[in-house]
């Protein structure tokens, strides 16, 4: 057999044949094939951290809910300002039907918050010390916000087992439009 350029020229050109498929065809397509692993990985690690931001925020979700239902409960204890006087009326009530004596009722400058005002009210009231302190605790479980701010209990010393008492009370109450209209 001879060698010749022919062959010579035959041999070269079956090297180059898979010489040029490495270069213009496999290493490209490989390239390409790393750089979409390199994507995917990458949208893998993305779905992940949502998934578990998710999971965070269903549970903020059903946490703003509670807050929200909190929210709701303390506004419908809060009357509206047009309706103050009813809880009034009924601390008055509350007092007489304890035997208590009102000497002073005096309502002073409200104070205007975000969505709430707070209603003070000076009160002096004189009467055994069990019907005051029954008094006190039904004004506890009135359905309204109150709050006792300064108390000043002095005993009467003419009378035995009675008492002449100060308070200021705040009533807490909604100086809205939204909660003025919803309880008409």
């Amino acid at each position: 057999m001879k060698f010749g350029v022919r062959e010579l020229l035959f041999v070269v050109l079956l090297l180059a044949i898979p010489l040029g498929a490495y270069v213009w065809v496999f290493k490209p397509a490989n390239q390409h094939i790393d750089k979409q692993r390199l994507e995917i990985e990458q949208k893998e690690k993305k779905l992940v951290s949502l998934n578990k931001a998710m999971v965070g925020i269903s549970d903020l979700n059903e946490e703003v809910q509670k807050l929200g239902d909190a929210v709701e409960f303390f506004e419908n204890k809060l009357p509206p300002k047009h309706e103050i006087h009813k809880v009034l009326e009924k601390v008055t009530k509350i007092a007489k039907e304890h035997g208590l004596d009102t000497k002073l009722f005096e309502t002073l400058k409200s104070k205007p918050f975000a969505a709430y005002s707070e209603q003070p009210i000076k009160m002096k009231v004189k009467g055994g010390f069990d019907a005051y302190y029954q008094f006190l605790l039904d004004l506890e479980k009135m359905p309204r916000i109150t709050k006792i701010k300064e108390m000043d209990v002095k005993k009467d010393n003419k009378q035995p087992g009675v008492v002449q008492a100060t308070m200021t009370m705040s009533i807490y109450f909604d100086n809205s439009a939204k909660n003025k209209v919803a309880k008409k």
